[in-house]
């Protein structure tokens, strides 16, 4: 396509893996999923879910012109975006779980953490893991992560799984951990270094294996491993969630702390009849009705109004 060999040649993605990536490189690599991608002044935006946009990268603030709100609905097109910004009253407050503690180590965790942490060190082998063999073994991962976190097994297909897989190991500054049970991959995390900071981009565990703590076990090795690096001034654990609130303290026991910010919820003004007409409250009755769909439950927390 025209469009995606002009960003390709605007924003080339080479560079070196001490310097992480610039935000144009981090685009890229959804660009490479099949994700459409859309540059305006204030920053890149990417279609994280059909017809939702969200902006890059997501830890930085920004203040989108009217202008560049209509060149992503109406371009897109999108149902709606969402973008960090200050909080004021146009914007509802949410936090991103951060850690930037240089002497990260056990001293940094929840003690019941510790006592975790301890034992999965005890049982599992940490390691780098190369992205074809993740590309092999790992849906079967996600797929448990998924049934366990009442998430729909489509949230992640298998020939969606491998085009990621691909596009991270192309990109300069992706790599993989995993933990080893008994000589079985027993958990794994994917990490994006985009300027100094450190993304856990994604992550799944194998069901059977939970019990040798190897969520901890790889967390811990990972955080203090990045943190000791000089080039890494933040490891982020990405944004809390009303879905997973389970994982949310799970991380903060990790030593991870609650940053907050400003979140801005922007829904295409062409829905907003029919959502004035009724169908937000469809929407939020969908929701209650069918606690266990993932989509009613996300649009239902798109289309809350911002709040301070």
């Amino acid at each position: 396509m025209k469009w995606r060999q002009a960003f390709l040649r605007r924003k080339p993605w080479q560079g070196t893996r001490g310097s992480g990536m610039t935000e144009g490189q981090f685009a890229e690599f959804f660009l490479r999923q099949g994700q459409r991608v859309i540059e305006t002044r204030s920053c890149f935006w990417y279609s994280h879910r059909p017809f939702l946009y969200m902006s890059l990268p997501y830890y930085r603030p920004v203040s989108p012109s009217q202008w560049e709100l209509a060149r992503v609905l109406l371009g897109g097109p999108a149902v709606g975006l969402r973008f960090p910004t200050g909080l004021d009253k146009s914007s509802k407050q949410i936090g991103i779980l951060v850690c930037e503690d240089r002497g990260y180590d056990f001293a940094s965790l929840h003690k019941k953490s510790r006592t975790a942490t301890r034992r999965g060190l005890e049982n599992c082998e940490v390691k780098p893991l190369d992205f074809a063999y993740l590309a092999q073994h790992g849906q079967r991962l996600n797929e448990e992560t998924f049934q366990r976190q009442g998430r729909s097994l489509r949230t992640m297909t298998e020939s969606q799984w491998r085009r990621y897989c691909q596009a991270a190991s192309e990109m300069p500054d992706f790599e993989a951990w995993g933990a080893w049970v008994k000589g079985q991959l027993a958990s794994f995390s994917v990490l994006a270094h985009v300027e100094d900071w450190i993304f856990f981009q994604w992550g799944s565990s194998a069901t059977e294996h939970l019990n040798y703590k190897p969520n901890n076990a790889l967390t811990f090795i990972v955080t203090k491993s990045k943190l000791s690096d000089p080039r890494v001034s933040c490891v982020c654990y990405g944004a809390e969630s009303a879905l997973t609130l389970s994982l949310d303290a799970y991380k903060l026991r990790m030593g991870f702390q609650r940053r907050v910010f400003g979140e801005r919820i922007v829904v295409n003004p062409l829905l907003q009849p029919a959502l004035s007409l009724g169908g937000r409250r469809l929407i939020e009755w969908a929701a209650r009705t069918h606690p266990e769909s993932e989509i009613w439950r996300r649009a239902s927390f798109f289309l809350t109004p911002n709040a301070p």
